[in-house]
């Protein structure tokens, strides 16, 4: 049976395992620097700081909010360490996925 290492290799294109392994630092840079960006947003924008506290229409805002942010983030993260073709297609691939009405962009 395939890994699931091996699996996202073949279906991401990747070659190495360096390389993969680079892809996996830039996930985890990313989603690092979103946890900390959102928490001041938060604040700014409805004086709590925990998803516990807020409404489900401020949740709703935040998760939506956090969504972009983190594929900005993704992007220029991911450029300025070398993986900018990648980034490009994973935050392509993400969106088709999330709005139909973009997937004949290619």
């Amino acid at each position: 049976m395939k890994s699931i290492w091996e699996k996202w290799k073949t279906k991401w294109g990747v070659e190495s395992n360096t390389r993969m392994t680079w892809i996996f630092v830039i996930f985890a840079i990313t989603g690092t620097s979103i946890t900390f960006v959102r928490k001041p947003i938060t604040i700014a924008l409805f004086d709590k700081s925990t998803y516990g506290e807020l409404s489900w229409w401020q949740l709703t805002v935040t998760i939506v909010m956090v969504y972009f942010i983190y594929q900005i983030f993704l992007f220029v993260i991911g450029s300025l360490l070398g993986e900018h073709k990648f980034v490009k297609w994973f935050v392509l691939k993400m969106n088709k996925r999330m709005f139909p009405f973009l997937r004949n962009i290619s």
